[in-house]
């Protein structure tokens, strides 16, 4: 035997000794055997024996009685305490077993009165609070009458604050989940009902977990950061729980909320533990160190308002200004937007922990100060009165800008937020097999019986288009579909024309119809297209107006809100209230700067104190205990140095932990016994909480007038939101991006459309579509494909693809289909050569067909197939890493030079560059590629751009360089596009067989279907079809191995 076990064999047979009644615990191996418990290393295990032994709970409770001093609590029993906390043991026994223990320590109170007492009066360790807290928490869940004494003691206002009000996270926690067990429980119910535990449910867990998820702010608090129990999240299968129906809806709103907001906090706390150094990685965004909190910020221009922030000033410049000289610091930002953009999300951390999250407010005449000013707003009221408490007398000031897309996913939660109800729930939530599909009121009828009666005429007479319109089959029911249903999902796969048929049904609505369309987009690339796509088949531009001011052309710039003629001026009357208000604005930011000013200067001194004491009602006995007495017979008192007593004199060594020295007699003195009688560390306990509460005073002022003066604002810009209100009112077709529907739900709301087309649909999230629909919709048409990419995820564990049940990026089309919702797919090809869709067909389509314009195409010149597989087996570089997770990382030098070669050769074949695209799966091959192509200035899209930058792969400046004429682009975000030639670098390459994310037949599908007329693959045969991972899907096409 080990020495180990030797060891854990005496400790087993001296607990035994003692819990069979064989010998009698007395106070000298009373620690030992506390010890000896510990030491078990099975808890459950040793519970179970102490409970059924003779004398186990006899023995704990008498080893917990004979020492009650501050050593004992802060040590043996705090390690017995940590013990009994496993997770496990609220298992064994349906949690019967602990609560003898726990019962069998506490009653009757001889050591949990002591111990309490020790907590008061801070006379316990960092563990040995944490031990307190948790068993409180016990205690006052356990059921029955036995808790009643502890949720008073939980109630107790000092009790509270302390828990709360701890430095250490996992007393904070602890602490949250007190209070809300204790809130849970009306006073009225008994003690049967209230063991309601709610870590198993929504809410508790931090300061901003509850069960209501419209209760829970966007931005995370502090304390959700530091909490390390993992978000109440509900697997989707719930959802088709029989019992569920009753709440379902409320249920699934309250889903999405989670699923979305969780993926969004995934991404910030990997910045986050890499910028604090919990984590090791590349950090992606800035960070700024040694600031200086310098005032408040309220107006951009003397003529220009803005909402209020803190301004906070450089300790040194920025790196970007090194090269720049100072005369063209401005002209810099003003050309390069991506630096410190906008409304970006930052962290505050002060003096080393984090306090707020802000928005920059990217005023560029501050920041092209030396050394610059920054402007941050804060947004949350809980977060900004910590943060502002905190910056007061902070030391370090640290800036951190995250590259987290919080813009992307605020205004979708809070549109989730706001929703009481699901449009369509029939379809959405509760559709069965055999359910009947519901039909809209009044389809253009014109058409639909034109459909009915011939499905393959020529349809040209009715739109009044200059060409011919003829559908197939499969276009005709899908056409059908999408004017009859009240809920319709179109399927197309890549190359059948989805965006024809969505652009057809928007057309046929705009001409027989009178409702206003919404129609919607996940990208804004997709959605100008989309745009353009219905202007070239005969919807006219004034019927359309384009929501965002971030369009990828300029046919679709052109249609931007801010372009269109306004509907109607501002009122007379508008414009009074307007200068009122603004008369109202300028009285509030005097205020608020003056509010900001007396924050900033505020001095904890004795005069203050004495101030606050005496105007407090509640602290007024202090102030009579810590003022001087008044003399009534013209005597004074002088010190022991024989100088006059200072006013402070008492207050001074009151706060020093002394005695009242020559005042120990006085009435006041003898009067407040109880004050003169605490301890040093009660006192300087107490001195903190007055330094707080007086601040926090001022904090309240600043953020009281700075609600006001915000909301003046807002009173403003709603007036002139009006006029745009009115444009959207006399369009009808508003098209956007689903994030812009939800940031412009008001207005949008305001038009009342009552028809939602959602293109993309396979690879929107479904709480976007969910956000773009509301009560006035009367029809929803769902465009996609659910076998091609799903919608993105930070988080991976929240993914189908991962297997745990949440199954966050399953599109609502998907959802659908998978559930039998009837659907229409269209069936005919117009893109690819039938060599390519054969392998297309093969992997993913059985039934797809080739339309006869994809046939007899020139062949690929100088090449002897159109379809190329270039096998080598040179190693990709770096090391292995999470292949799941990371899309940054890969890269292969070998497979770049490659592609150099294949694009020069294609080139004296006679192909232009503007007839090739060049895809790979991962970003680090992407720039890889980029910088080795910096001759023929490769074009890269939006989303490839941003996801760059947010990896920290280019520099936001570096962005800007002028578009060329080759494009690149990742094989993600070029679903939805074709080229006449595609070159692929697989990039993976390496002996143990990992091919990560590229195992995916959703990927494998867009990468085989992108080329119209050839397709040039470089990869490890031997890499791919040897993968764990996706190996019969990725031997579906082990044919192209052999072209090559």
């Amino acid at each position: 035997m080990s020495e180990d076990d030797l060891r854990a064999a005496e400790y087993l047979r001296f607990l035994k000794a003692f819990i069979d009644g064989e010998q009698r615990l007395v106070q000298n191996s009373s620690a030992r055997f506390l010890e000896a418990i510990c030491a078990q290393d099975d808890a459950a295990s040793c519970i179970s024996m102490l409970v059924s032994s003779t004398q186990g709970l006899e023995c704990v409770q008498s080893a917990m009685r004979f020492d009650l001093t501050p050593s004992f609590f802060n040590g043996p029993m705090t390690d017995l305490l940590k013990y009994l906390s496993a997770p496990n043991l609220t298992i064994i026994g349906g949690g019967s077993f602990l609560t003898k223990i726990i019962i069998a320590i506490v009653d009757p109170p001889v050591f949990w009165s002591p111990f309490t007492k020790a907590f008061q009066a801070g006379e316990l360790s960092q563990d040995g609070q944490l031990a307190f807290a948790w068993l409180l928490r016990q205690l006052i869940s356990l059921p029955g009458e036995f808790t009643i004494t502890h949720r008073e003691l939980a109630n107790n206002p000092t009790i509270s604050a302390a828990l709360l009000s701890s430095p250490h996270d996992e007393v904070r926690e602890l602490a949250t989940q007190i209070k809300s067990v204790f809130d849970s429980i009306p006073s009225s119910v008994s003690g049967a009902s209230a063991g309601i535990d709610p870590s198993r449910g929504p809410g508790g867990r931090h300061d901003n977990d509850f069960a209501d998820f419209r209760d829970i702010t966007i931005l995370p608090t502090v304390d959700e950061l530091a909490c390390k129990r993992a978000a109440f999240l509900r697997p989707s299968a719930a959802l088709d729980d029989p019992d569920t129906a009753e709440t379902r809806v409320a249920m699934h709103l309250d889903n999405q909320f989670r699923l979305l907001r969780e993926d969004m906090l995934y991404a910030m706390r990997e910045e986050l533990d890499i910028v604090l150094g919990k984590k090791k990685g590349r950090f992606r965004g800035l960070v700024i160190n040694g600031l200086t909190l310098l005032g408040v910020h309220c107006q951009s221009s003397p003529d220009k308002a803005c909402k209020w922030g803190i301004r906070l000033r450089c300790h040194e410049d920025l790196y970007w200004f090194k090269t720049v000289p100072p005369e063209f610091r401005l002209a810099y930002l003003h050309k390069n937007q991506k630096v410190f953009r906008h409304q970006s999300m930052t962290c505050l951390i002060v003096d080393g922990h984090i306090v707020a999250f802000a928005t920059i407010n990217r005023e560029e005449e501050l920041l092209a100060k030396c050394p610059p000013v920054i402007v941050v707003q804060l947004e949350d009221t809980a977060n900004t009165t910590h943060a502002l408490l905190k910056l007061q007398t902070s030391k370090h000031i640290t800036l951190v800008q995250l590259s987290t897309a919080v813009f992307a996913y605020e205004p979708v939660l809070t549109a989730l937020q706001k929703k009481q109800d699901i449009t369509f729930a029939p379809e959405l939530l509760f559709w069965g097999n055999g359910d009947e599909i519901e039909s809209i009121s009044d389809p253009p009828m014109q058409i639909v019986e034109a459909l009915q009666t011939d499905p393959s005429q020529n349809l040209q007479e009715y739109f009044n288009t200059p060409g011919r319109i003829v559908l197939d089959e499969a276009q005709s029911a899908s056409l059908l579909s999408g004017l009859t249903q009240r809920v319709s999902l179109i399927q197309g796969p890549p190359g059948t024309g989805k965006s024809f048929i969505g652009a057809l049904l928007a057309k046929t609505l705009h001409d027989f119809s009178s409702g206003t369309i919404l129609v919607v987009c996940c990208t804004n690339h997709a959605l100008d297209q989309f745009l353009e796509d219905l202007l070239k088949i005969g919807i006219p531009e004034k019927s359309i107006v384009r929501l965002g001011a971030r369009s990828t052309t300029d046919t679709a710039a052109s249609l931007a809100l801010r372009k269109q003629t306004k509907v109607n001026r501002i009122k007379r009357a508008d414009q009074i209230e307007i200068r009122s208000i603004r008369s109202k604005a300028d009285d509030l930011r005097a205020h608020l700067e003056s509010s900001f000013g007396a924050y900033i200067s505020f001095d904890f001194n004795a005069a203050v104190i004495l101030n606050y004491l005496q105007s407090s009602f509640e602290k007024r006995p202090y102030f009579d205990a810590l003022c001087l007495p008044e003399s009534y017979d013209g005597t004074y008192t002088i010190g022991r140095s024989g100088r006059d007593v200072r006013p402070d004199y008492l207050l001074d060594r009151w706060a020093k932990g002394q005695n009242a020295g020559v005042y120990m007699d006085a009435a006041n003195v003898v009067n407040a016994e109880n004050i003169w009688r605490t301890s040093f560390i009660e006192r300087q306990a107490e001195l903190s909480q007055w330094k707080e509460d007086m601040l926090k005073d001022h904090v309240d002022v600043v953020l009281t007038a700075g609600r006001k003066y915000n909301e003046c604002l807002a009173r403003i810009r709603a007036k002139y939101v009006e006029r745009d209100t009115a444009v959207l009112k006399s369009k009808r077709i508003i098209g956007c991006t689903t994030t812009a529907a939800a940031k412009y739900r008001e207005q949008i709301n305001s038009a009342r459309p009552s028809i939602v087309l959602a293109e993309e649909a396979g690879e929107t999230l479904e709480s976007h579509i969910l956000t773009a629909i509301n009560e006035d919709t009367k029809q929803l048409i769902l465009i996609g494909d659910h076998k091609q990419l799903r919608p993105k995820a930070n988080n991976y564990s929240l993914t189908v693809e991962k297997g745990e049940g949440l199954e966050f990026n399953r599109s609502l089309f998907e959802r659908l289909v998978l559930k039998g919702y009837p659907h229409k797919t269209l069936r005919q090809q117009h893109r690819m050569r039938p060599e390519i869709s054969d392998l297309v067909r093969q992997l993913t389509y059985p039934d797809l067909l080739d339309a006869d314009r994809t046939k007899n195409r020139p062949n690929l010149r100088g090449v002897q197939d159109n379809i190329v597989f270039i096998n080598h087996n040179k190693p990709e570089d770096g090391l292995p890493h999470d292949d799941m997770v990371s899309t940054t990382s890969k890269q292969n030098i070998f497979e770049v030079e490659l592609v150099l070669k294949i694009i020069r050769y294609l080139e004296q074949q006679g192909y232009g560059t503007n007839q090739l695209v060049i895809l790979t799966p991962y970003l680090g091959q992407l720039r890889a590629l980029q910088m080795a192509m910096t001759d023929h200035d490769p074009v890269l899209n939006d989303l490839d751009t941003f996801d760059l930058i947010r990896a920290g792969l280019f520099s936001p400046s570096y962005a800007r360089h002028n578009r060329g004429l080759i494009r690149l682009a990742t094989i993600d975000n070029y679903q939805g596009e074709e080229s006449d030639i595609v070159i692929i670098s697989l990039t993976r390459s390496n002996w143990y067989h990992n091919i990560g994310f590229m195992s995916s037949r959703e990927r494998l599908t867009v990468l085989l279907s992108r080329a119209r007329d050839a397709m040039i693959m470089i990869g490890n045969v031997d890499t791919f079809m040897e993968a764990r991972e996706g190996t019969a899907h990725v031997g579906d096409a082990d044919n192209l191995a052999e072209s090559g």
